[in-house]
């Protein structure tokens, strides 16, 4: 019984890392059962067993790729720096876990491309919210964040711009996504932070990224 289970999640983790690989040279859109059950080297009964459809393919990759993302940021957010702090240090957390794992890749522009209408995309996009949320609320009781502000609207704001500098990078020729990243924060520091503290965490922010451009800059 153990073998045959153990077996099963094999063939699972083949036919879902040869759907990464599709997915993410394609996209959802192109992407191919054909294709997928060709890199995965199996027969199209064996693919249909455990996923019964594009869709639940998906939706088993924004799940895992999500939670390693989500799991990361949160790890960033039990330390015990301010929590202002966390939400920019996150965002570029964010952005080294979906640069560096394929399946937090393919998760991300999956739930961009599914975030409509599929069940996994929108829980993820919730959960987003949820945890930027709770930060924020810790950041106006340190006095960081205007008291004046919904923790949920800054939250929706942040997690927009943020999925939304990932896309423009991928979408635009050259485009650098820690750059990017580094504009949306300035454009949303002074809007969101109070007058007292903006002067920090620019300096903060200045830091989070040049941290990033200096390894690619040794590289060149």
């Amino acid at each position: 019984m153990m073998a045959r289970q153990t077996r099963s999640e094999a063939t699972r983790r083949k036919i879902l890392n040869a759907a990464v690989d599709v997915f993410n040279e394609v996209g959802y859109s192109a992407a191919e059962r054909g294709a997928i059950i060709e890199r995965a080297e199996m027969t199209k009964g064996a693919v249909c067993h455990h996923f019964d459809s594009m869709e639940s393919l998906a939706s088993a990759i924004i799940e895992e790729g999500s939670a390693t993302v989500l799991s990361a940021f949160r790890s960033n957010c039990e330390a015990s720096s301010p929590a202002m702090e966390n939400m920019i240090h996150g965002t570029f957390v964010v952005a080294d876990t979906v640069g560096s794992d394929e399946v937090a890749c393919a998760a991300e522009q999956l739930t961009l491309a599914l975030g409509g209408f599929n069940e996994a995309a929108s829980r993820v996009c919730t959960n987003w919210v949820e945890a930027m949320a709770a930060q924020g609320g810790r950041a106006i009781v340190e006095g960081d964040l205007r008291e004046d502000l919904d923790p949920e609207t800054v939250a929706e704001s942040i997690v927009g711009a943020m999925f939304g500098a990932q896309l423009l990078s991928k979408a635009m020729a050259g485009g650098d996504h820690i750059e990017r990243l580094r504009r949306m924060w300035e454009l949303l520091l002074p809007a969101i932070v109070t007058d007292a503290s903006l002067p920090y965490f620019r300096e903060f922010l200045a830091r989070e990224a040049l941290r990033r451009i200096q390894p690619a800059l040794c590289l060149e």
